[in-house]
């Protein structure tokens, strides 16, 4: 397997097997929480990998076991995110992720590892499979941050679950476990934890 030449400090990694590629979002001191700079690297990433016609399959995954994301690094929204005109930028970064992700030609598998909460989980149900372990757990509890979604975040999650279960998800914003988001169609498969990189 051969990385693509970007550090190994980068926020968003990519490393290439043959004609699948491997993109994971690399901030394990953070869960793999996101910056501005993630969203906006990610979005980067998939931009070129929907152009790349050697590419035959992308999974994406957070680095380590610990989780896949915890959504956004709050602590980055005093200087990020703290005025009418940063947070009109910081949506139009998140929504040109979102829409490149969900847009990719190719197959996108979700490796999820652990924590699939906020912004991780709205990452994941772009994938075309969701695999997760079964010690994961899933939520969208941004009510406790008095903030809300956008359309274009919402809509991934309303496409796998419906209308009525992402109510319930958001406004009830409780944290639930790999069995229920299977129900409730977040995620494709459940495996056992030391099984799920194999099965995607």
């Amino acid at each position: 397997m051969s990385a693509t030449p970007t550090s190994d400090s980068s926020p968003i990694l990519r490393q290439r097997d043959g004609d699948i590629v491997t993109v994971v979002l690399n901030r394990p001191e953070k869960l793999n929480a996101f910056t501005i700079d993630s969203w906006r690297l990610l979005g980067d990433a998939f931009l070129e990998l929907d152009a790349d016609d050697s590419v035959r399959c992308v999974l994406l995954r957070g680095a380590g076991e610990k989780a896949f994301s915890p959504g956004n690094d709050i602590s980055e929204f005093e200087t990020a995110r703290s005025n009418k005109r940063q947070a009109i930028e910081y949506g139009a970064v998140m929504r040109r992720t979102i829409e490149a992700i969900g847009n990719c030609r190719h197959p996108v598998v979700a490796q999820i590892h652990g924590i699939c909460v906020g912004g991780g989980m709205e990452i994941a149900s772009l994938a075309d499979i969701r695999i997760c372990g079964a010690s994961s757990r899933f939520g969208v509890p941004i009510k406790n941050l008095g903030l809300v979604m956008s359309y274009s975040e919402l809509a991934p999650l309303v496409r796998l679950v419906g209308p009525s279960a992402a109510l319930q998800v958001l406004l009830e914003g409780t944290i639930f476990d790999a069995q229920e988001a299977l129900r409730l169609g977040v995620v494709t498969r459940v495996a056992p934890d030391d099984q799920v990189a194999a099965e995607a």
